[in-house]
């Protein structure tokens, strides 16, 4: 069985875009095309997203989807795991 990826984040991929980045929180429904560095988005804050993400949704990002695109927006990031959600299961 094939999985679909869903197109729109769950909660908790908000949650944990909004703990690593506090400009976030408490700014209402998160913007699908918020520019992320202009939200604070630093090199730090991106290794520590990285491993958040890899830890709660159980995937491994592949070394070509570390790039300043993918890390762009909530949207793009959330395609490339969701595109890594599906390989994994």
């Amino acid at each position: 069985m094939t999985t679909t990826p869903d197109l729109r984040p769950d909660s908790g991929f908000e949650q944990l875009l909004c703990s690593v980045l506090p400009r976030l929180a408490g700014a209402g429904p998160l913007d699908p095309a918020l520019d992320l560095k202009e939200a604070g988005l630093d090199s730090m804050a991106t290794i520590e997203l990285l491993v958040r993400l890899e830890d709660t949704y159980d995937v491994e990002f592949p070394e070509e989807t570390l790039t300043a695109a993918t890390f762009a927006t909530p949207a793009a990031l959330w395609g490339v795991l969701n595109a890594q959600r599906a390989v994994a299961h």
